[in-house]
């Protein structure tokens, strides 16, 4: 019964600490891959599995110390599990760190509690990332081509009715360029933060 017990502890270890492990590691591909999942949803998610492990992982401590005098490898093996996983979550920088490095990043924060990111990578990708109040979460990825101090964005997703085609570098800002005249769509200016040359 108690080869049971401990067999069980073993794999829901490895199954919770799998998970965790995952969807803390690939959080950002995961999001982008995943472009209309809701952004509160996947945080809870998230947060839930930690707490599981965390949780679990205070429960295997207690139950080696507990069963110290006979205990076996496999007696502490939850716990060796719950303390791997949650060191190499620290230590593992998030899946982002993979990525072509950004040479340019631009952005808007909005009066409504939303802000739009996009990050140019030296790969000739982008990546726009547009959230909200409510769990807004929005992705445009696409590649570009720089002539000069224009950018000609080509969109792979939807392109956002808030940037065009066509920028253009000021020093400060990223400004739309290819606006069409009969449209009422406010295109606005990108703020530079960083820009690599």
């Amino acid at each position: 019964m108690e080869q049971k017990s401990t067999d069980k502890k073993v794999r829901t270890a490895i199954i919770l600490c799998s998970l965790f492990f995952v969807l803390e590691i690939f959080n950002h591909n995961i999001d982008v891959y995943f472009n209309g999942i809701n952004y509160i949803i996947w945080t809870v998610l998230t947060l839930v599995l930690f707490l599981a492990v965390a949780i679990f992982f205070i429960k295997s401590i207690k139950r080696s110390v507990k069963k110290r005098k006979n205990s076996t490898l496999k007696t502490h093996l939850p716990t060796i599990i719950y303390t791997v996983t949650l060191i190499l979550c620290a230590a593992i920088p998030g899946s982002e760190s993979f990525e072509s490095d950004s040479v340019l990043i631009a952005g808007y924060e909005g009066a409504m509690q939303g802000q739009s990111i996009i990050k140019f990578r030296k790969n000739k990708t982008f990546e726009m990332n547009t959230t909200a109040v409510y769990g807004y979460n929005e992705w445009f990825t696409g590649t570009y081509v720089q002539r000069g101090d224009t950018l000609l964005l080509s969109y792979e997703t939807k392109k956002p009715g808030f940037v065009g085609n066509k920028l253009l570098k000021t020093g400060k800002e990223l400004l739309t360029l290819d606006k069409p005249k009969d449209t009422t769509a406010r295109y606005i200016p990108l703020r530079i933060y960083k820009d690599v040359k």
